[in-house]
């Protein structure tokens, strides 16, 4: 059977690309826009979302339609996670947003990250939390297919997705996309995907 990250590779190549095409996004905008899609249903599910981004964050060269995609799948497995353990509500249902810049070997970076107070993830997952169709849940949650497709997009975008996570505390998701990845701006009319915005 392939190993991990062969199925991982596997999964970037069979994802729809433009290679090289970008349009220019304000993570703050994008991450405000993705956000207002799950407003509603975090209040019916009595989860408090708590949200810090850092001013003056630079543009990042990415596909913004795929980058919220990620983001939906983060907010949708930490709220799965916190109801699994707060089927009621809790002070500690809530799912934390940041988002902020950073520098490392002279290269600028944007780190969008997702927490929550769940489970966390078991060590003996967390090798597999990546894979194609690996989940701890039931068939009506989900397919598996979520945080494999997210790891792809970011990896398609010269980034990495990353996570902490405790057992009995929680987890972190870490979304770290550099400012300029070498791709070219889209300049055609009607391919901007900028402006647009996944559905819930």
């Amino acid at each position: 059977m392939p190993a991990h990250g062969e199925n991982r590779a596997q999964l970037v190549e069979l994802l729809p690309r433009r290679t090289g095409i970008h349009s220019p996004a304000d993570i703050t905008s994008l991450v405000n826009q993705t956000l207002s899609l799950v407003r509603v249903s975090l209040r019916r599910d009595e989860i408090e979302l708590t949200v810090d981004i850092a001013p003056h964050l630079p543009s990042i060269r990415c596909r913004s339609q795929q980058v919220q995609q990620v983001l939906l799948n983060l907010l949708t497995n930490a709220r799965d996670a916190l109801n699994e353990r707060f089927p009621d509500g809790a002070p500690e249902k809530v799912i934390e947003i940041s988002v902020k810049s950073f520098k490392e070997e002279g290269i600028q970076w944007v780190r969008l990250s997702v927490a929550d107070h769940g489970n966390g993830i078991p060590a003996e997952d967390a090798e597999q939390v990546f894979d194609p169709f690996f989940t701890t849940k039931t068939k009506d949650k989900g397919t598996g297919m979520g945080l494999a497709i997210s790891y792809g997009i970011v990896s398609d975008h010269k980034g990495n997705l990353w996570f902490e996570t405790e057992e009995g505390v929680g987890t972190r998701f870490h979304v770290d996309m550099k400012v300029n990845n070498g791709w070219s701006l889209d300049t055609q009319l009607g391919v901007v995907d900028d402006d647009s915005s996944p559905k819930e």
